[in-house]
């Protein structure tokens, strides 16, 4: 059973607003990974930035019009003869970010979409929700094991030994998306229960008309 409520002015514009941020965020998605495919997978092999000691170094910004002195504590690096089960894990880490990019959007899409025609309480929604939250919660823990792998790959094949397991730090950035992932899933089991209120509510009042 569907229930349907027309959307106030204020509910379809903010629907509205929000399908056009997703397709502006579709085509962003796009060109990010473009341009990190681009800038990873060089003509002489992988770039990729680690840690160095750090150390003063000259450079030039600007294209060169402006010098500046400072201190560098990462460089950037292009491997060749990586292997590859290196080049998989990095492919792979590129394609989970954007599928997981694509997932939120099109559930956010979807939710959005439900709202303008005034279907909120609905198990699509839910579902959208249910996606999202996941998503948020898996993907980013998946993309730093597969940076990992792609890390160690690389510095083994520059000579700088087999890298580091993936510690607990490592995690530490993604601390937000994990903790948004656990609200929209939150916001789905409300969502959830709202829908089994609807149809009590439904029920009681068939009953209720059955009694008149």
């Amino acid at each position: 059973m569907t229930t349907t409520a027309t959307p106030t002015r204020s509910e379809t514009a903010d629907a509205i607003t929000v399908i056009l941020y997703a397709a502006a965020a579709l085509v962003t998605v796009a060109f990010a990974t473009i341009l990190r495919v681009a800038s990873t997978f060089r003509e002489t092999g992988i770039a990729w930035t680690i840690p160095i000691d750090q150390q003063p170094i000259s450079a030039t910004t600007d294209s060169g019009a402006i010098s500046i002195d400072g201190f560098a504590d990462e460089a950037m690096i292009i491997a060749g003869g990586v292997d590859t089960v290196t080049i998989v894990a990095i492919i792979g880490a590129i394609a989970l970010w954007a599928l997981a990019a694509l997932v939120v959007i099109a559930g956010v899409t979807l939710v959005a979409w439900n709202f303008l025609r005034g279907r909120f309480f609905v198990r699509a929604n839910v579902r959208a929700f249910n996606a999202i939250g996941w998503t948020l919660v898996g993907a980013p823990i998946l993309i730093v094991m597969l940076e990992t792998m792609g890390r160690n790959g690389v510095t083994a094949a520059l000579g700088l030994g087999d890298g580091e397991p993936t510690h607990l730090l490592d995690f530490w950035t993604i601390t937000p998306f994990f903790a948004t992932g656990v609200t929209v899933g939150l916001v789905a089991v409300a969502f959830r229960r709202g829908i089994r209120l609807q149809q009590e509510k439904s029920l009681l009042e068939k009953e209720t008309e059955g009694l008149v």
